[in-house]
């Protein structure tokens, strides 16, 4: 049963939804977008947050699951990176050639990767061949079973193309796809096959692409193994400290019991908010989404603890030796999505580093001297228990990173002291209006911000207070933010060290 949570206080709304689906449309077009907001609960606590417009006969569809990387269970980090390929592998009816047959096959197969990791180094090549072979066959047999790739190919031949995808990150996983209107029960019963019949298949063969991206893409990558190393120095033991694709002394272990474990642990409906954005009528829709998706298991509630936010008192260092040129990333802790400060805190940002005329730009790059690049970033991990806000800086030849980094401490204590002077923050907060109102016009863009605010900001009516919140950002609150997470004894620095090719990490 589907019940309506919220609905837009407007009898216009009313009388439209009373009318036929023209009516609705021409009239439900007339209303501000956050009049237009519908929020529905089925009882198994799935919600959707529905929001009608008729710009054009699209739909675009996010489901957003609040199970993340900080939810990998200890020694089986990258679980959940590793879920959002294996939910495309389609369910005992999509992509299977016979279920039976390729289920037996299935268990085959967890068998002999079982008895293949067993072997240890004391195993003679007798028992490493005949596991070998076992484990070929096993992999051979289940493949032929197997219509890969067919469930994204019926999403991508009904029109969902290049807007068919999927984002693991510390908190939450999505999915998203855009399809012509018409297209609309389609996304109903693949998304309820997604998370009713799952098949994790071609699980090892996944597990072992994303052991070879984390080689190949951030173990051979100074840049990115410092950005490891500096989620590890600030976060300590919170679960933000691992590395969404995760550590590669974990991929290699995880196997599809755990998977199968791990999703039935935290893919429930009552963790899934759905938005839908786009050319619909609501009474239609409802109908189909307590069609579809009703049976979806609630699923049990949360059993990872929520940890509190680190607590730092003195500044962290770590060099890494590297052979390659020398960089310095910084990071602060600072609070999370939906706190009072982090309108603020994302202004300072923006006026450090987010243009040619932000002040480390200009300070480093072009009067100075000092960089060759600076980057800012708002975000390194997970935001919705905490933050982490990030300087990265590489010294132009002949600069060391202790002369780069007393320039970038100077920029900032002095927008602490000084903050920023009238039209300088004028400017900042005319660009974040720009960029937010642009998003607005975009379906795919507004139901991803309608699922991130109802899911970790409070309700989705924060979507609609973005504005308001940065345009009430003053000088002396830049000031006080900066302050107060920018100190030095909150920061934390990891540097790359060039080294001969022999002394590397």
């Amino acid at each position: 049963m589907l019940r309506r949570l919220l609905t837009a206080p407007s009898l216009v709304l009313a009388v439209a939804l009373a009318a036929g689906p023209l009516a609705r449309a021409q009239e439900g077009d007339a209303l501000p977008l956050e009049a237009r907001v519908e929020v529905l609960e089925l009882d198994n606590g799935w919600r959707f947050v529905l929001l009608p417009r008729s710009d054009a006969p699209v739909i675009s569809f996010e489901t957003w699951v609040d199970t993340g990387s900080r939810h990998d269970p200890p020694g089986a980090t990258g679980l959940a990176n590793l879920m959002k390929n294996l939910l495309f592998k389609g369910s005992d009816r999509v992509g299977t050639v016979d279920w039976p047959a390729e289920r037996q096959a299935l268990d085959e197969l967890d068998a002999a990767v079982a008895a293949w990791e067993a072997l240890d180094d004391a195993a003679d090549t007798a028992a490493r061949g005949d596991a070998r072979a076992r484990l070929k066959v096993a992999r051979e047999r289940a493949a032929a079973l197997t219509r890969s790739e067919e469930y994204s190919r019926l999403l991508e031949d009904a029109g969902g193309g290049d807007t068919l995808n999927a984002y693991a990150s510390a908190d939450a996983t999505r999915f998203v796809v855009s399809l012509p209107a018409n297209q609309l029960e389609l996304w109903c019963w693949m998304e309820a096959e997604r998370f009713t019949r799952p098949v994790l298949r071609e699980f090892y063969a996944e597990r072992d692409a994303v052991l070879e991206d984390r080689l190949s893409r951030i173990e051979s990558s100074p840049r990115e193994v410092l950005g490891e190393e500096l989620l590890a120095l600030s976060y300590g033991d919170h679960p933000y400290r691992h590395p969404t694709i995760g550590h590669g002394r974990d991929l290699p272990h995880l196997t599809r019991r755990a998977a199968r474990e791990f999703f039935e642990a935290g893919y429930g409906a009552r963790h899934l908010t759905t938005a839908i954005v786009g050319d619909f009528d609501v009474p239609h829709l409802t109908t189909l989404l307590e069609r579809y998706f009703a049976g979806v298991p609630a699923g049990p509630p949360r059993a990872w603890p929520t940890p509190p936010a680190p607590v730092q008192a003195a500044e962290r260092r770590l060099e890494v030796p590297w052979d390659a040129p020398p960089e310095v990333q910084i990071a602060w802790h600072a609070p999370g999505f939906a706190h009072d400060d982090t309108p603020a805190l994302h202004l300072a940002l923006r006026l450090l580093g987010s243009a040619r005329s932000s002040r480390l730009e200009r300070r480093l790059l072009r009067e100075d001297s000092l960089a060759s690049e600076v980057v800012v970033s708002p975000g390194l991990g997970g935001d919705e228990l905490c933050g982490l806000v990030v300087v990265r800086a590489v010294p132009i030849t002949g600069v060391s990173t202790e002369v780069l980094e007393a320039a970038i401490y100077d920029e900032i204590e002095r927008l602490a002291a000084d903050g920023p002077d009238p039209a300088e923050l004028a400017g900042v907060q005319r660009a974040a209006r720009a960029e937010h109102l642009r998003s607005l016009r975009d379906d795919a863009s507004l139901a991803h911000g309608l699922c991130e605010h109802q899911a970790k900001g409070g309700g989705w009516r924060g979507l609609f207070r973005e504005v308001e919140r940065l345009e009430a950002v003053d000088a002396d609150d830049v000031r006080r933010v900066v302050s107060t997470y920018l100190a030095p004894e909150h920061r934390n620095v990891v540097t790359l060290v060039p080294v001969a090719p022999e002394e590397a990490r």
